[in-house]
């Protein structure tokens, strides 16, 4: 019987011995990877950032910026303050420059039914609500009451609008019974092209939200194109931004893939881990506070993201892909824009 329990003794310190060692290499890769703050980093972006409160201001923005025709942001799908920007940012163009065009992640029925909300004399919340339910089916962590109300708010700012500013939305993702062959980005971008040939869109420029890969404008390691990547290629100037959180909640409905909290809101998928790990946030992080969106430019005069990875290289622990640039490719060659939201909360299922 002694021997029994010795031998179950030492299992268990066995046991807890690899727990633990395995934790501590979980934690000391995980600070390895995202790095200490880098003093070169943050003196450049303490000159260029920008406080995000109530409106998008356009301290940031040069002549060049105003020069693309394709203005784009990039979300991982689920945070509450990714909607708000979209809004905000879409409003700014509308105002500045008259982008009047929303190219959506979404097939071209689902925009039809949005285009009809946003033109009918009255707001048919039967019909808004159907849209917001059509999104669920291809992006289930976007589709929620925030949701519903960012396009209930821009159905109330279009209505105040002359009719030559007046937004209306591209839908270019695949139609569900679309059965060609190719990738999603692929068909995005041929779906755009045949938009603009089509309503004779020429001269326009377009602004959109869409899952954070879209934006990238360059090639992964793997090879896979985006959206952004074949615009670019095309000789479509495009601007990119993207969207990264820290102390925030993520609505993660639930799915057979994987098991969610009752409340279906989780707070441990953030950049700076454990999850997903984005190399430099320590420095989005020391110039930006608790409860609030700040915007960096990454493209000023001396920038060090023409010559660095950071904020583009992405570790993934446990589910998702990694994301690595390939060699000799830079920060800015991706996107242009970072926002830092801190402490968001996660959207909401639709009521």
């Amino acid at each position: 019987m002694k021997k029994l329990l010795k031998i179950i003794k030492l299992s268990f310190i066995a046991i807890l011995s690899i727990c633990t060692l395995f934790f501590l290499y979980f934690f000391i890769s995980n600070k390895i990877f995202l790095e200490s703050k880098n003093e070169n980093n943050i003196a450049y972006l303490t000159k260029n950032n920008t406080e995000i409160t109530n409106a998008i201001n356009d301290k940031l923005f040069g002549e060049e910026f105003y020069k693309s025709k394709v203005f784009l942001l990039g979300e991982i799908h689920g945070y509450a303050d990714n909607q708000k920007l979209d809004k905000e940012l879409l409003f700014f163009l509308n105002k500045k420059i008259g982008v009047k065009y929303y190219i959506a992640e979404m097939d071209s029925l689902t925009a039809k039914n949005l285009n009809n909300f946003l033109s009918n004399s009255s707001k048919n919340q039967e019909t808004l609500k159907e849209v917001v339910l059509a999104i669920k089916e291809r992006i289930p962590q976007q589709s929620s009451q925030e949701l519903f109300d960012k396009w209930n708010d821009i159905y109330d700012y279009n209505q105040k609008l002359t009719d030559s500013l007046k937004i209306t939305v591209i839908g270019i993702d695949k139609n569900f019974d679309d059965n060609s062959k190719g990738s999603r980005d692929l068909a995005m971008v041929i779906n755009f092209k045949n938009s603009i040939k089509k309503l004779k869109l020429e001269n326009e420029k377009f602004y959109g939200l869409f899952g954070y890969f879209h934006v990238l404008q360059n090639k992964m390691e793997n090879g896979k194109e985006t959206f952004a990547s074949e615009l670019k290629k095309s000789g479509i100037k495009t601007t990119s931004f993207v969207s990264y959180t820290l102390d925030s909640e993520v609505y993660l409905p639930k799915n057979s893939q994987f098991p969610t909290p009752e409340n279906e809101k989780v707070d441990w998928i953030n950049a700076d881990g454990p999850l997903q790990l984005v190399k430099g946030i320590n420095d989005l992080k020391e110039l930006s506070k608790a409860n609030s969106i700040t915007l960096f430019k990454l493209n000023s005069k001396n920038t060090p993201f023409l010559k660095s990875q950071h904020l583009i290289s992405v570790k993934s622990n446990v589910f998702g892909e990694n994301i690595v640039p390939q060699k000799n490719t830079f920060t800015t060659d991706y996107f242009q824009y970072v926002f830092l939201l801190r402490n968001s909360k996660a959207l909401t299922k639709l009521k």
